[in-house]
């Protein structure tokens, strides 16, 4: 999409509280910024699903549905996915002793493995993109991106069990 589209669609969407050149900017810049950290030439995009199921699973077994809601796809694409991950021998699936209508999936000690070295990637790339920032400005930054997500309401991320 060029530039000028970009800036058209954000005029439009625009309640006028922000500047709409601000807003554009912000769009490009925060996008940019996740492609740095979530770019990995090792993990395509289709891995980076399983990771999200992995983390979702790093607490205990969940239910398909609470799956799909946490890494935000179908539970037709998330049973794909689950195959996908079981075929590796990162989950296994077991029937609910409560209720043997309920398959739950949990993560086994490679898929724990896995889901550590996937971090471990990830906090490298990260620590490489705020490289620039001195330890003053990662806390001003830290601050600001809390003040804005503070308002968010999602499920849980990664390393926070419920």
């Amino acid at each position: 999409m060029n530039y000028l589209a970009h800036e058209a669609i954000i005029r439009e969407a625009s309640t006028g509280a922000i500047p709409v050149e601000e807003l554009s900017a912000l769009t490009v810049e925060m996008r940019r910024l996740w492609h740095r950290i979530a770019r990995d030439e090792a993990q395509p995009h289709a891995d980076r699903q399983l990771y999200w199921v992995l983390s979702a699973l790093e607490c205990g077994s969940r239910r398909m549905s609470d799956l799909a809601e946490h890494a935000q796809t179908s539970q037709a694409s998330l049973t794909g996915i689950v195959d996908r991950l079981a075929d590796r021998g990162l989950v296994q699936r077991t029937r609910s002793d409560a209720d043997r209508r309920v398959v739950e999936t949990s993560l086994t000690d490679e898929g724990r493995a896995e889901l550590h070295r996937s971090r471990t990637a990830f906090i490298g790339r990260l620590e490489s993109v705020l490289s620039p920032l001195d330890a003053e400005e990662r806390l001003a930054f830290l601050a600001l991106l809390r003040k804005v997500t503070d308002t968010v309401s999602e499920p849980p991320s990664y390393g926070e069990c419920p």
